[in-house]
């Protein structure tokens, strides 16, 4: 998908600087460590890719064990549908008044 641009190439490095002097003028009243700190993410978040490539994510998936627990729902206790719908609601109403 081809992305539309208003600004042309020649005008990128002149917006890029002044909206860096604009950000790093709001960020004044922040310590340089915070300043740095800020910086690190932008940089971190504009990396970073949204998916890891299929490699990564075939050997993460492999390599990650999980333990299962079997739930025998003879041992649990019975309750009726109705008194079930009921209580929720009467939670959900407790959590909007909260």
């Amino acid at each position: 998908m081809a992305v539309e641009s208003w600004i042309s190439p020649e005008e990128t490095p002149v917006l890029a600087e002044a909206a860096t002097a604009m950000i790093e003028d709001r960020l004044s009243r922040f310590s340089k460590p915070e300043r740095d700190a800020y910086w690190a993410s932008i940089r971190k978040c504009y990396n970073t890719p949204y998916n890891p490539p299929a490699s990564k994510r075939s050997a993460k998936a492999a390599s990650v064990e999980v333990s299962v627990i079997a739930i025998s729902s003879v041992d649990l206790p019975p309750i009726e549908v109705q008194a079930a719908a009921l209580a929720s609601s009467a939670l959900s109403g407790d959590s909007q008044a909260a």
